[in-house]
């Protein structure tokens, strides 16, 4: 009986699929560079510089090395501050200076910006008398609210919780009343993209931890104005103005404010992950896709602040950047200032995409967006962590800044932190 041929037998080993890399590393090399970016770079400058460690709350009247420009404390920026140090706190290291950070500055706000007509100061001095009144800013006290909610659950503090709310409701019923007038719009009527951002980020990060009908309906209305009403099928993207109606404003049908849609959608995005709505989700991605693939500048790279499609010839108002000296004037399509911050929210969006598709579009704009940071905001030649916040299309070196930003650096590093925990 012949026996059969033998077998060949594979030799070979199988090789494990490479690791995937974003902006040229491994999501472990990430992880390992935003973490030392974080604790070893920015947190160690704001705590130099822009804390005021006596008194409680932030100063970003800053210059790229730290320098103090002015002692004001803007309330937007105290709000935020209370969030980012409790978020610390709660999500990576349960180290007691951070909270400290959160309250001192909760107690400094709640102090001192609340005025006797019932509205908060916009901006306060270093020892907290009134500098700006209340004038129609409705943010800061946005930003006080996400961040009460955060310190509520890291000093398990149920008083700050309730404040929280009761900010939320009363400027939900503010934003909503027919005679409306939103900051810098001119005429009464009009309504913002960014306003239903707040109001559902703050309502997100509540609903993960407990439920409330009330807040429910805060979230449900703002995933419905951000999705079908500031959403232009026409050109695809989202409108950042309204009018109280949701109606169009008349010559600002084709614009959009590139950046904060990106910014938005992302967190809409977190808000159907909690809901469990897949649909929604995928619409959000598909749709930050089309604002970056309209929105990047392939000549100089970055993301371009606005645009009005089809308007070649629109001249666009003078941009003069908060807190800054700066002002950029453009003519055309494009409104081509550069900001850090879209590009942090680009960094958010597209990791959080990449986390959960793979998808190479979102893997390629995540890398242009860390490059740009890289070779044309960050100010690593002084010596410090900071960035140029703001730039012209070119991004061409500002020698100076009279501001520094300590949110959206911060906040994209800690929340692309925990995807890339996710991923790793």
């Amino acid at each position: 009986m012949v026996a059969p041929p033998a077998v060949p037998q594979d030799t070979t080993t199988t090789q494990p699929a490479a690791a995937p890399r974003l902006a040229g590393l491994t999501p472990t090399e990430l992880q390992e560079r935003y973490h030392r970016e974080l604790f070893s770079g920015l947190l160690p400058f704001w705590a130099e510089h822009g804390i005021d460690q006596e008194r409680g709350g932030f100063i970003c009247s800053l210059d790229y090395d730290g320098t103090r420009i002015s002692t004001e404390k803007q309330v937007w920026f105290q709000g935020r501050g209370i969030w980012v140090y409790s978020f610390l706190y709660n999500h990576f290291d349960r180290n007691p200076a951070y909270l400290e950070v959160a309250r001192k500055t909760k107690e400094f706000v709640l102090e001192h910006a609340p005025q006797p007509d019932g509205w908060w100061a916009e901006s306060l001095s270093e020892t907290g008398e009134a500098l700006k009144p209340f004038g129609g800013d409705v943010y800061g006290m946005y930003f006080t609210a996400e961040g009460l909610q955060e310190y509520a659950v890291a000093a398990g503090d149920e008083q700050a919780l309730e404040t929280a709310k009761r900010l939320i409701h009363k400027l939900h019923a503010y934003i909503s009343r027919p005679g409306f007038r939103m900051m810098g719009t001119g005429a009464p009527g009009v309504r913002a993209q960014g306003l239903w951002m707040v109001n559902l980020r703050i309502a997100t990060q509540m609903l993960a931890r407990a439920k409330d009908p009330r807040i429910e309906a805060i979230a449900e209305e703002s995933v419905d104005a951000i999705v079908n009403r500031h959403y232009n099928p026409e050109i695809g993207l989202n409108n950042e103005l309204l009018h109280l109606n949701f109606s169009r404003v008349k010559g600002e049908e084709n614009q959009s404010l590139l950046g904060h849609s990106i910014e938005t959608l992302w967190m809409v995005m977190d808000e159907a992950r909690r809901r469990g709505d897949q649909p929604l989700w995928q619409t959000c991605a598909d749709r930050i896709h089309h604002h970056l693939d309209v929105g990047w500048d392939y000549v100089y790279g970055g993301l371009a602040h606005m645009v009005d499609v089809d308007a070649g010839c629109h001249k666009w108002p003078p941009e003069h950047p908060v807190g800054t000296k700066l002002e950029f004037r453009f003519v055309g399509e494009y409104h081509y200032m550069k900001t850090v911050w879209a590009l942090n929210e680009v960094l958010v969006a597209t990791l959080k995409i990449y986390q959960r598709t793979r998808a190479a579009w979102a893997q390629k704009y995540f890398g242009m967006a860390q490059k740009t940071i890289d070779d044309k905001l960050a100010v690593r030649q002084y010596g410090t962590p900071g960035f140029m916040l703001f730039s012209d299309r070119k991004m061409q070196r500002v020698p100076h800044t009279a501001r520094q930003d300590n949110y959206h650096p911060l906040r994209q590093l800690m929340l692309n932190l925990l995807t890339l925990k996710r991923m790793v």
